[in-house]
């Protein structure tokens, strides 16, 4: 199957569910905490903005394929990732992805289930990750924001949580010469989007613009792309 939204198109063998077992996250997260002292140089920078409890809405930004990798055990809370389709159509990325209990993303029109899945860990209280951007940028600076984020802090009242990621194109390079690479994860103040009633289009627009100039704040200018 193939859809397309905003864009970009999704290619599936069939429609991927959500595991919420999750079975295998704790041993995952294990292995990511043994990866930042063996092979990287880890720097968490704001750690006490992270909400002890609650709903939160991890926004990150997306340059790399570890970006959204690293984070998962850097918060202290468990994380859901929100992965888009194509990593559960790769034998051994869906079974990383699918027993860590991300949420697959078919994009191509509005994947209720996916929304349904987001709404279903932030109102037990849980943790949800999200590149915004919705797809890797080329450029290494930050694209135009999609409005999916917007759209579920809005609709839970869930407290996004905005994470500037620097370093990890260095993660592969540095490995091979035998080098750790030094990432930094900068943690920002959590803030709300809120909106009165059903948020028009338009309102989705403005909420996603705010989020993003706040994730740009935490990122060198050079990687703050659209938002500068």
């Amino acid at each position: 199957m193939t859809t397309q939204i905003a864009g970009k198109k999704s290619k599936f063998t069939q429609r991927w569910k959500w595991n919420k077992r999750a079975h295998l996250r704790w041993l995952w997260n294990a292995g990511l905490r043994f990866a930042y002292k063996a092979f990287m140089q880890v720097e968490i920078k704001g750690l006490e903005n992270v909400p002890p409890s609650g709903a939160v809405i991890v926004m990150i930004n997306h340059v790399n394929f570890f970006d959204p990798v690293v984070v998962l055990a850097a918060l202290g809370r468990p994380i859901t990732p929100m992965a888009k389709v194509e990593a559960f159509e790769e034998p051994l990325i869906r079974f990383l992805v699918a027993t860590y209990g991300a949420i697959p993303v078919h994009r191509g029109a509005v994947d209720t289930a996916a929304i349904r899945s987001a709404v279903e860990v932030l109102d037990c209280g849980g943790m949800i990750l999200i590149s915004p951007e919705g797809t890797r940028s080329k450029t290494g600076g930050l694209i135009k924001g999609q409005e999916g984020l917007a759209y579920l802090a809005a609709r839970t009242n869930a407290t996004v949580l905005p994470v500037g990621i620097v370093g990890t194109p260095n993660v592969a390079p540095m490995l091979k010469r035998l080098r750790r690479a030094h990432i930094t994860f900068t943690i920002g103040l959590g803030f709300k989007l809120q909106s009165d009633g059903k948020p028009t289009r338009e309102k989705l627009h403005q909420l996603t613009e705010d989020a993003m100039h706040r994730l740009a704040a935490l990122l060198p200018e050079s990687m703050r792309g659209e938002y500068k």
